[in-house]
């Protein structure tokens, strides 16, 4: 297997979890996020957060950073957009009403 296909093995295996995409989707709109910030958000244990960004920072879509005992993460938009482009402005919120297309 080459390189570039395991590469975007890793991205679609770990996008194609309902989880770990919203997470990324929290991540990207706060810019950065902590743990237990997604903890409380998604309601999971903490151990399930971590398996998941685990999944994510493999893949390259997420950064970690540790400070203290801390950790804080933040997409990796560069990666994302190149991979999926325009997933980030999908997962953004739908389309506001006044520029939706007139069916027909």
């Amino acid at each position: 297997m080459t390189i570039e296909l395991e590469r975007y093995t890793a991205i679609f295996t770990a996008m194609g979890e309902a989880t770990r995409l919203q997470m990324v989707q929290m991540i990207d709109e706060a810019g950065e996020m902590p743990c237990t910030a997604l903890v409380e958000k998604l309601g999971v244990a903490k151990s399930t957060v971590s398996y998941h960004v685990k999944i994510l920072a493999h893949a390259r879509l997420i950064s970690v950073r540790k400070h203290g005992r801390n950790y804080f993460y933040t997409t990796r938009r560069d990666v994302l957009d190149e991979a999926m482009p325009g997933l980030r402005a999908k997962l953004a919120g739908p389309v506001s009403a006044g520029s939706e297309q007139p069916a027909g």
